[in-house]
């Protein structure tokens, strides 16, 4: 009945397709209502497909309304049949859409998420490495996703159906972390009142991760060594070797180089943990991946709270690609969902995520200012290029944006993301 309600219902369930008649109330005679919704209905899924159902006095309308976006027009009075061929042909247009974009998805790894160049680099070598049954070391800053790293060498590798075992070495006090290592036996400390198997057993055929490894004391890495060599272990307080086909995955925060230099950490060891050795990007690396970063934990923090979808306003996205991101993933993820749980509204503005709003563009201005302008930043010229190539591409489909994104080579949703990007969407 009004835009409003249809708007409620889009976000709350994933509606494919739209039937939209442009004049809606209060304003039932202009189109200024329907054109409303369907801009905030492609806001909010840029996938779905609007047709609007319009008569001959309507015409120019929607028109309008098929060059900001929707899918097609469908005329009045209607005719149940023709229809019903139209939302077929459209559904599977959509369900081949979707296809495409799963297989661009396939394209990255496991739970990585980002197309930006440095990430591209780190998915094509992870891919090489899982194949092969080599230790691998992940370096990486904290937060930035080491561990989604390794677990996505398991999940590509012949291991994949077989345990992944994470230990965090730093956050299991030095006396407990062989134990909870290679296990013991009854009776072999106090307190030991029963046989344990550690984690490397329960690794068994699968892959071991031991995270923070710069962490580990030196005596336990002589057993571990000790492990790489002979591939045997035996629990504290045990005399049989336990055979183990396991594959070892470490990462540190810290550069192991160092460690080794300073005599924290056994050389013998580094050598034989990095026969492949995988640098994670910071974020701040790979700025164009975080507004994709953000919408994905939107949908985590709204699938988990099971409340509607909220939307990043064009100042939150502006601050969320400013920051420097000193936390990494890590950070971003804590702070969409606490402005998830915590905004008024459903906007998020830069406020709700403890971020500061971005600065305005400044206008002229002299000295160094301005000649600090004078020479753009490589990214400032790559995203003034790409603006003016869509801005070109719209003007000359007509506001088309199906037409634009075939003119520039490029599927319609991601044409759509690019317009987001670049605050091109009004």
């Amino acid at each position: 009945e009004t835009g409003p309600t249809a708007l409620k219902l889009v976000r709350k369930h994933a509606i494919p397709l739209v039937l939209l008649d442009l004049g809606l109330p209060p304003r039932p005679r202009t189109a200024q209502e329907g054109l409303a919704a369907l801009e905030e209905i492609l806001s909010h899924d840029p996938l779905a497909k609007v047709i609007i159902v319009s008569g001959n006095s309507e015409r120019s309308n929607a028109v309008l309304a098929v060059q900001r976006g929707a899918h097609d027009i469908f005329p009045k009075p209607v005719d149940l049949d023709a229809l019903r061929v139209v939302l077929q042909r459209v559904n599977r247009k959509r369900a081949l859409e979707i296809d495409t974009i799963a297989a661009h998805a396939e394209e990255a790894c496991g739970e990585l998420i980002g197309s930006s160049e440095p990430m591209r680099r780190l998915y094509a070598m992870v891919r090489k490495v899982a194949l092969s049954g080599a230790t691998v070391q992940i370096s990486g800053e904290s937060g930035a996703g080491k561990e989604l790293v390794a677990r996505a060498i398991h999940d590509l590798s012949p291991r994949a159906r077989k345990p992944f075992v994470a230990v965090n070495c730093g956050a299991i006090p030095a006396g407990l972390l062989e134990s909870e290592l290679f296990g013991h036996e009854k009776g072999s400390f106090t307190g030991a009142s029963e046989q344990r198997v550690g984690r490397a057993e329960r690794a068994q055929g699968g892959t071991l991760f031991l995270d923070e490894i710069a962490e580990m004391p030196l005596e336990l890495q002589v057993k571990l060594l000790r492990f790489l060599q002979e591939r045997t272990i035996e629990r504290v307080g045990g005399r049989t070797p336990i055979p183990l086909d396991v594959r070892i995955l470490s990462a540190s925060n810290r550069t192991l180089e160092d460690e080794v230099k300073e005599g924290r950490f056994r050389e013998d060891l580094f050598y034989r943990l990095s026969v492949v050795r995988i640098e994670v990007p910071p974020l701040r690396d790979r700025d164009e991946d975080v507004i994709g970063l953000a919408h994905h934990f939107l949908a985590l923090a709204a699938r988990e709270a099971g409340r509607p979808m909220r939307r990043l306003s064009s100042d939150a996205r502006a601050s969320l690609k400013e920051y420097a991101w000193p936390g990494n993933v890590r950070e971003l993820q804590n702070r969409i969902q606490r402005a998830f749980l915590l905004a008024d509204g459903e906007v998020i503005a830069p406020h709700d995520l403890d971020l500061e709003s971005p600065e305005p563009d400044a206008e002229g201005g002299d000295g160094e200012g301005a000649e600090a302008e004078a020479v753009p930043t490589l990214k400032e010229a790559r995203e003034s290029l790409e603006r003016d190539l869509v801005h070109r591409a719209l003007e000359e489909s007509g506001g088309n944006v199906s037409k634009a994104a075939r003119a520039l080579g490029v599927s319609r949703p991601t044409l759509y993301e690019i317009m987001e990007r670049l605050g091109l969407r009004s």
